[in-house]
């Protein structure tokens, strides 16, 4: 009877310990590794991490944040995706 209780519990543990770390993300700890090139009118993003993990902001929370480096001199990561071929057998 104590097993179902304290599985869901130990879980809901996790999801705080992981919310609070992305609400805790300072300039002091978190360093910006990439941005990201805006896709589909969504809005560029960078990515900062403290060694051990890795949060996805936009530009104005960076820029705002006052992470480093600097936004610019981040590198551009560049996504594309190749279109889909039908297939030459029919």
């Amino acid at each position: 009877m104590m097993r179902p209780i304290t599985v869901p519990l130990m879980l809901v543990g996790l999801v705080c310990v992981s919310a609070s770390a992305q609400v805790g993300a300072t300039a002091e700890t978190f360093t910006g590794m990439h941005r990201n090139e805006s896709i589909n009118g969504r809005p560029e993003t960078a990515t900062i991490t403290d060694g051990k993990s890795f949060i996805r902001l936009t530009e104005k929370q960076y820029r705002t944040g006052q992470y480093r480096p600097a936004y610019e001199t981040l590198p551009t990561r560049i996504v594309r995706r190749l279109p889909v071929q039908k297939d030459s057998k029919n």
